[in-house]
């Protein structure tokens, strides 16, 4: 039997415009069939890789940008709690962001969320913060200390804490309001 694991980067938009980023691991021909034209991860997705002949370099291929995510999103948390308590715009702040070489589509559809306090859920605080807890159990088997992992990881976890587990992940802002 052959088996490919391809975990997906993107939600249910990305899927519905053909738009999801799959990161495959398994067997080689299973993959080529799959990515090619026409073939399921090819109507689905537009970029696909493959990164290994197990699931294991898949699962942990997903979790790097896991790790990219959940920090960029936290630090424009903690970004948009400080422009706040500095007295200045949050709204403008996020417009020189994205007229900068930091512009990115996470951080502007984040930061709006942020903004609004709309935080109905998309991807939700607690499968960022399991992902980030993956990452330093991996990052511990591999001998690699990862004290930023560590530190983004602590604020979704004070997120859960504060009821917003089920919430969409950009809820890490309100670690930043005083109870």
């Amino acid at each position: 039997a052959r088996f490919l694991s391809a975990p997906v980067s993107g939600g249910w938009r990305d899927a519905a415009k053909g738009e999801l980023l799959f990161i495959a691991g398994g067997d080689r021909s299973l993959f080529d069939e799959s990515s090619a034209a026409g073939a399921g991860m090819a109507c689905m997705g537009h970029r696909h890789w493959y990164v290994g002949e197990t699931p294991k370099e898949s699962a942990r291929a997903k979790l790097m940008l896991q790790i990219m995510m959940g920090s960029m999103v936290g630090a424009l948390a903690e970004t948009l709690a400080l422009t706040e308590r500095a007295g200045l715009d949050p709204s403008q702040v996020l417009e020189m962001l994205d007229a900068s070489a930091m512009a990115n589509p996470l951080c502007k559809a984040k930061g709006k969320l942020m903004v609004d306090g709309n935080y109905a859920p998309n991807f939700q605080v607690y499968l960022q913060q399991k992902d980030l807890r993956l990452t330093l159990a991996l990052a511990d088997k591999l001998c690699m200390p990862a004290p930023i992992t560590a530190a983004v990881n602590a604020q979704y976890i004070a997120a859960k804490d504060r009821g917003h587990a089920d919430a969409d992940f950009a809820a890490v802002r309100d670690v930043y309001t005083k109870k």
